[in-house]
């Protein structure tokens, strides 16, 4: 599971970049709410940020992933790997928010 705590406290820039992107008329009450965030929508909102994540089944019970920025650069993924699509997800865009955050103090 994604910890929310930690990517806003981490990455302040990003998670309110995410924040403002996603949520425009509503804004967030609480950051708890996000547990309940389907996060195949971040999908969506790292690539119109030009962050692509990408996860694969490397061998049974083994995903990786990697993350290509718009620019052509692409992070390979140097863990161990996870057992479930969901877990790799969960460690790739916390990866996501890194970067992004990244990208948004240099510009």
């Amino acid at each position: 599971m994604i910890d929310w705590y930690v990517i806003e406290f981490l990455y302040p820039v990003a998670f309110k970049h995410f924040v403002s992107k996603m949520f425009p008329n509503v804004g967030l009450i609480s950051v708890s709410t996000l547990s309940l965030y389907d996060i195949k929508k971040l999908y969506y909102f790292f690539d119109k940020e030009g962050v692509f994540l990408t996860t694969e089944m490397f061998y049974i019970n083994h995903w990786v992933y990697s993350i290509s920025l718009s620019n052509g650069l692409v992070f390979g993924y140097s863990g161990d790997g996870k057992e479930n699509r969901y877990d790799i997800e969960c460690e790739g865009f916390t990866e996501c928010f890194k970067i992004l955050n990244n990208i948004l103090i240099n510009k």
